[in-house]
């Protein structure tokens, strides 16, 4: 009888406990007690793979998000090969380029412009009839476009810094949101730094002084981090006086130490083996996974785990390291209200509770019409 109301008691006390979730689901406590505790329950294997695109923890009901392209509409079907096809694909609503809408001068405009693509980046992801978008938006390009034989200048906002970090932040801000503790997306700027020449670009060097670097070339992306709020961004392929982007110092030093950046920085899609293949800068990709963790970088777009296993086995790189990787890419996840349930959250219905495409909407015809009408006029002017 005894053992029988023992192992009741038991038994209620641990439901009572497993209804309470983990600290790192509360949203009372501190975001960085929130994340740590988190990175504490977490295997090796599991920490290894939140330094890819996909942030996901099934073992600890944690989801993730997947990235997704949106420089002036998200880039999610057609026929590259990333696109989204079959039964779940579908258009999305398409404004002028980033470069055609920088001549409207209004940086209002484009701020609606981009919330209405965190519109449609949260319906794509949370809709049952879809459920495969990104919440994690590779945009905006904070480059300039100095040169119109760059084969990027169209996704850029142009050549002055000034008007570039305007349209910048007013970008990351819709994307964003104005909620004081959940992002409706996450703006994922690109690409730092000095990527405008695209003539070798993948190993040519621009070089600078400090002055040009402070001044004009990162100062979009400063605006963007201090002014929009935005917490990722992409290193470029080239280098940067004579150092590779992915793996130069500025990434820690400035981003990190001085705007107080702390999220996501990642690689360009395959620029850590390009470390060794076109930069010609490490002997081994050990070495090249062991110094992209010093300079910063949290995110690999590039297949990087066996090197990486190599570097933490031999002691080039240490788990703490791993862990303060880590620890930006949870925190996107906890800014987009990925670690919770919370009611709080108000972007969390988007393609739940509404069963109306936002593309289909005479709302996105209307604001497409008065992007293209307004940059029409601004070129006659």
């Amino acid at each position: 009888m005894k053992r029988s109301i023992l192992t009741t008691l038991f038994l209620c006390a641990y439901i009572a406990l497993s209804a309470q979730g983990y600290p790192f689901q509360n949203t009372s406590l501190p975001e960085n007690e929130r994340i740590r505790n988190l990175i504490s329950l977490m295997t090796i294997d599991e920490k290894i793979s939140c330094l890819s695109t996909r942030f996901t923890v099934p073992r600890l009901g944690i989801y993730g998000t997947r990235t997704i392209e949106g420089l002036h509409g998200l880039a999610y079907s057609g026929t590259a090969n990333w696109a989204v096809k079959g039964p779940k694909a579908s258009p999305t609503t398409t404004f002028p380029q980033a470069y055609g809408l920088a001549q409207t001068w209004d940086p209002e405009l484009l701020r609606r412009i981009a919330d209405w693509q965190a519109t449609e980046a949260r319906y794509l992801a949370q809709s049952k009839r879809f459920g495969t978008g990104g919440l994690i938006v590779f945009a905006p390009n904070a480059d300039l476009g100095r040169d119109i034989r760059w084969g990027r200048t169209e996704e850029c906002f142009g050549e002055d810094a000034f008007l570039n970090s305007v349209m910048v932040t007013a970008w990351v801000k819709g994307l964003q949101g104005d909620h004081p503790l959940y992002w409706k997306t996450a703006s994922l700027m690109k690409h730092f730094l000095a990527n405008s020449n695209e003539n070798n670009r993948t190993y040519n060097s621009s070089d600078f002084d400090d002055r040009l670097f402070r001044e004009y070339y990162s100062y979009p992306f400063w605006k963007g981090v201090v002014d929009g709020g935005s917490q990722c961004f992409m290193a470029a392929y080239n280098k940067y006086n004579g150092i590779p982007c992915t793996v130069h110092p500025v990434l820690r030093s400035v981003t990190m130490n001085e705007w107080g950046l702390r999220g996501i920085i990642c690689t360009d899609g395959g620029a850590y083996r390009q470390l060794l293949t076109t930069h010609d800068y490490y002997p081994s990709l050990d070495i090249a996974a062991a110094e992209c963790f010093k300079a910063g970088i949290t995110v690999f777009l590039d297949n990087y785990r066996a090197p990486l296993q190599e570097a933490l086995q031999s002691g080039l790189i240490s788990m703490k390291e791993i862990d303060e990787a880590i620890y930006g890419n949870l925190r996107v996840l906890l800014k987009l209200g990925l670690m919770d349930d919370s009611p709080n959250n108000p972007y969390s219905n988007i393609g739940i509770s509404d069963t109306i495409a936002p593309w289909t909407k005479p709302e996105a015809f209307e604001l497409v019409r008065e992007a293209t009408g307004v940059r029409m006029l601004t070129a006659r002017q």
